[in-house]
């Protein structure tokens, strides 16, 4: 096994790769400035009758603002018709006169870009010449020898809006075309990720915690124009390749301060964590072409998923967020075990460094209680998936809703309470909680129109 060494990690163009510590995370004190609230499970209901709705985001424009789509606010969400066998996620969305009473606008895409593929989280441009681009991720199984991954790539499409009799409808993309997967040298690769999978085998199963294997990611792009440079990139999740802090690597960097763990010795799981946030930069101005840079965030020796990323530019400083699940964390402490957390960062510099908010990184978590790694399940009150919006309000997903009719909960996914963050330098506290959208017609219902396919390819 590798010495632990304290090194500095390849740079950027302009800064050192930021780590995400496993003494930062275990600092980390519930409180009530970083605990979701309570909510009115009653006045959580289907946003869309039959369906599941999850990870969300509304329409940004260039300047990282909430954007204006022909006089309407936009939310894009994945969605997935529950009676739908083969399970396919696609990407629906949904239009508002006031930002609060929402329409269904149907699938956003109405071909999935290959027949084999779902639609997974990104973010969406309003661009400054008035084309609407989603840059999304498309995942499809993948297994080689009995080991199972989600190949992920990022796509783009250009569409354009119109409104006819107040409804807002999208055209059918103009461009449409894949944007960007992991080659392997600043980003792991599926191929890279089941090599090491092969070579040292996942001691996690459902009794210590994540049942995954080497949990291999690349999705959740997120459009981003630096006020500093004015240089247009886009920031992903996704996982360390060979080229620096690569899976299987020890550094003191990784750990925390000298006396931190003096004595560490990483498990095989611990190795193979090695999730980051990726970054590439547009070498076009359609938006169409990138140039992979490395990481700005890494998070070796904790966890593979540090997921839907966002970077907002506010009072000088760059804040960075994500969310990632305890469960998948290798730290197994009882801290961790069933809760649920949004992650924050902070610097002066798009590139860093970045600090971790609060000390230990956690802004927002969630604990369930009851049975180990499963209680999420069964926890009428769960909500993941936090998204942070401009003004530091907070989207998130409900894992329940409420049927009135029934008078009772449904395992239905479904647009969860929003909350409200206040940001003063490093410090966080979660301010407030509202029920801010519903749904007011449902008029146009998703619709379909691939060719079906076999549920076992994806």
């Amino acid at each position: 096994m590798a010495a632990i060494t304290k090194t500095t990690s390849a740079t950027n163009s302009a800064a050192t790769i930021s780590h995400w510590t496993r003494e930062q995370a275990l600092s980390f004190k519930p409180a009530e400035a970083n605990t979701f609230p309570e909510f009115d499970n009653t006045k959580i209901q289907a946003f869309m009758e039959g369906f599941d709705i999850w990870d969300s985001w509304f329409a940004l424009d260039e300047n990282g603002d909430l954007a204006s789509i022909e006089g309407f606010r936009v939310l894009c969400a994945l969605g997935l018709k529950q009676a739908d066998k083969r399970k396919i996620a696609r990407i629906n969305y949904f239009y508002s006169k006031d930002g609060h009473s929402f329409i269904p606008g149907g699938l956003l895409f109405p071909r999935r870009l290959f027949s084999d593929i779902q639609e997974w989280s990104g973010s969406t441009l309003l661009r400054n010449d008035g084309r609407v681009q989603t840059f999304y991720t498309t995942a499809m199984g993948h297994t080689r020898d009995g080991i199972w991954q989600t190949f992920q790539r990022l796509a783009t499409a250009i569409q354009r809006p119109s409104v006819k009799d107040g409804v807002l409808t999208f055209s059918a993309p103009e461009y449409h075309d894949l944007l960007l997967e992991p080659y392997g040298v600043f980003y792991q690769n599926v191929d890279q990720a089941d090599d090491a999978e092969l070579r040292m085998p996942t001691l996690h199963n459902r009794s210590y915690g994540n049942d995954q294997v080497n949990n291999l990611c690349f999705r959740d792009p997120f459009f981003f124009k630096d006020p500093a440079t004015q240089k247009n990139y886009l920031l992903f999740e996704a996982n360390t390749g060979p080229h620096n802090d690569a899976e299987g690597t020890v550094r003191r960097d990784y750990i925390g301060s000298d006396d931190f763990e003096a004595n560490y010795r990483p498990t095989v799981d611990d190795l193979k964590a090695n999730g980051c946030v990726g970054v590439a930069e547009f070498t076009d101005d359609q938006y169409t072409k990138l140039s992979l840079l490395p990481p700005i965030l890494t998070s070796n020796l904790i966890t593979d998923e540090i997921e839907r990323v966002t970077l907002i530019y506010r009072d000088s400083s760059y804040y960075l967020f994500c969310v990632t699940h305890g469960n998948k964390m290798t730290i197994l402490d009882d801290t961790f075990i069933n809760r649920d957390m949004m992650l924050g960062f902070k610097a002066s510099s798009m590139f860093g460094p970045y600090a971790p908010l609060n000390g230990s990184g956690v802004v927002v978590q969630q604990k369930s209680e009851g049975a180990m790694y499963t209680a999420q399940a069964s926890n009428y009150q769960y909500v993941y998936s936090w998204n942070v919006l401009p003004d530091l309000s907070v989207l998130s997903y409900a894992n329940y809703s409420y049927s009135a009719a029934e008078d009772r909960m449904l395992y239905t996914k479904t647009v969860g309470p929003r909350i409200h963050l206040s940001l003063q330098g490093t410090q966080t506290e979660i301010t407030g909680l509202d029920y801010g959208f519903v749904l007011k017609t449902a008029t146009q219902e998703a619709q379909d129109t691939d060719e079906p396919v076999d549920e076992s390819d994806v």
